[in-house]
């Protein structure tokens, strides 16, 4: 018999109409509509000895606090240490905001409605935990990748001249502009009963869930939500997404369909590489966590660095690597290459959202995310190196 089990359930966060929406500094009122729900899904591993929370959001990203509370309320209901959850988001830019703050130091200014949702949201998230802890059966799992290059590019595009134009959507050819690298691989992580019945899939692809525009005031998980709806209904169980180094990665399509289009497409590929997985029963879990300093461009109350948290988890052979901001796609894929490591899979705002962080070649050719970042020029790769280390200690 085997020690390994699996649980998995997902709560519905689906805010009510008229609240901030996150993603766009432009957007004038509040959401209007809903065009399909949002929800928080979570998938609880047990080995026999250790046990691991992975807690996934249609939201933006939750800030360090957030994420500090939520694990005390999950450690709390459940006993998993804290530790041993990694909370992410999808970065959907159709959701709600979610700037936590304790009630203690809320401002007259601040927006009541908003702190309301995001009290209840952190709740909803450990009941997800608690009940795919209740859930937990036998289980089997796989790993695999699988791969598409026609959903994304990369948006920070080189001209002639050397400099950098941030190109939100796929600019014409004659442009004669230099387009960087993406992430075209899919993870695919495969979860059934002892029984094959479907337990979970998880996913991980790079790219913005930015297929709609700022215009937008329709609550939307966007592409990610219809991959893990076609995922779900033509595989069954429940459909997890987790965002890739996708910083500077936006799909190829935007407005009318693209979400639905994207969304069927990148579910097409995992389902593809779902079939395909051998699935073993006999897993060693592991989780750690490493605490750095990167600068920052300028200080900030009289603090030169910003402290932001890196966790690793080992299931088996998988690893998973949570990074808590806006990465660029460089970043991930040189952390995959380093690492040497089969199936490594990023997972961007991951445990906090502080923000882009990109590659030290963008702040001399500029753009927008390496001109808005709050870092200083290298702490991209202070952050990949201390990843690598991380990986180390896991292997």
């Amino acid at each position: 018999m085997s020690s390994f089990k699996a649980g998995a359930a997902k709560v519905n966060i689906t805010p009510f109409l008229g609240g901030p929406m996150a993603g766009y500094s432009s957007r004038e009122r509040g959401s209007e509509t809903i065009d399909d729900e949002l929800y928080c899904k979570a998938l609880v591993l047990y080995d026999g000895e250790t046990k691991l929370a992975i807690v996934t959001n249609d939201l933006i990203g939750v800030n360090d606090i957030f994420v500090r509370n939520t694990r005390e309320l999950i450690e709390h209901a459940t006993g998993i240490p804290k530790g041993n959850v990694l909370i992410c988001a999808s970065h959907t830019h159709f959701g709600p905001e979610v700037r936590y703050k304790d009630e203690a130091t809320l401002k007259e200014s601040d927006d009541k409605f908003d702190f309301a949702y995001v009290a209840v949201l952190q709740k909803q998230m450990a009941t997800a935990v608690k009940l795919a802890n209740q859930r937990l059966q036998e289980a089997k799992i796989s790993v695999g990748k699988g791969y598409t290059d026609r959903l994304s590019f990369n948006r920070h595009t080189i001209r002639p001249d050397g400099t950098a134009i941030t190109t939100y959507r796929l600019p014409p050819n004659e442009e004669n502009l230099t387009f960087g690298p993406i992430d075209p691989e899919v993870g695919v992580v495969r979860l059934d009963s002892a029984n094959s019945e479907p337990i979970v899939t998880l996913i991980n692809f790079a790219c913005h869930p930015v297929c709609s525009v700022d215009r937008m005031y329709a609550i939307s998980a966007d592409y990610p939500g219809y991959a893990m709806k076609s995922i779900e209904r033509e595989l069954g169980g429940i459909c997890l997404f987790t965002l890739g180094c996708a910083g500077n990665i936006v799909p190829i399509e935007r407005e009318g369909v693209s979400k639905r289009k994207i969304g069927v497409a990148l579910a097409a590929e995992a389902i593809k590489t779902w079939q395909w997985l051998n699935l073993i029963d006999s897993i060693k879990l592991r989780a750690i966590q490493k605490i750095i300093e990167l600068p920052l461009k300028e200080p900030k109350d009289d603090k030169k660095t910003r402290e932001v948290e890196i966790q690793g988890l080992k299931i088996r052979n998988l690893y998973f690597i949570g990074l808590p901001g806006e990465i660029f796609v460089e970043i991930g894929t040189g952390i995959k290459e380093q690492a040497g490591i089969e199936n490594l899979f990023p997972v961007s705002l991951a445990n906090g959202s502080v923000g882009y962080i990109p590659v030290a070649i963008a702040y001399d050719q500029g753009g927008y995310e390496s001109n808005s970042t709050s870092f200083a020029k290298g702490s991209g790769e202070m952050l990949q190196d201390a990843a690598l280390e991380l990986v180390t200690k896991l292997l």
